[in-house]
Formats: structure tokens, sequence, C-alpha cells
């Protein structure tokens, strides 16, 4: 997980050079693609640490001795 990336910061969109309304107008558009980048990052990360805490509770279980009713009613 950690070397993927998901879980580092997205850095923000750079500030424009200028007061210009166009330039501002494109920096908001810049900065809500960098947000958008940032929730699919946490959104994969979240799903990446469902996915493996599910796998290793079905380890924990199968190698957990199992009494007599279990083994025959599962």
């Amino acid at each position: 997980m950690e070397a993927s990336g998901l879980l580092k910061p997205t850095p923000g969109a750079p500030r424009p050079t200028t007061p210009a309304v166009g330039e501002l107008a494109a920096f908001g558009d810049r900065q809500t693609g960098q947000l958008d980048k940032a929730n699919a990052d946490k959104a994969g990360a979240g799903a990446i640490l469902t996915m493996c805490e599910k796998r290793n509770a079905d380890a924990i279980d199968a190698a957990t001795p199992k009494g007599l009713f279990r083994r025959i009613f599962g």
C-alpha cells in the first residue's frame, strides 16, 4: 500500500501567476481535478484495505481449530 503512493498527499494545482479572471477560473478547474485524483486514491486505498482485512479474517477462521459441532454443521 505504501509503495503504491495511494496514501501520499495529492499536491494542489499550481497557483495562478496573474490575477486575471480566466487564469483564476483555470486554476479552479485544475484544483478540482487534483481533488478528484485525491478522492480516487483514497477510495482505492479503502477498497484494498477492506479486501486485505477480509482475506486475513478468512485465513484466521480457516486456521482456528473447530469443535465437533462446528466440524459437522460448519
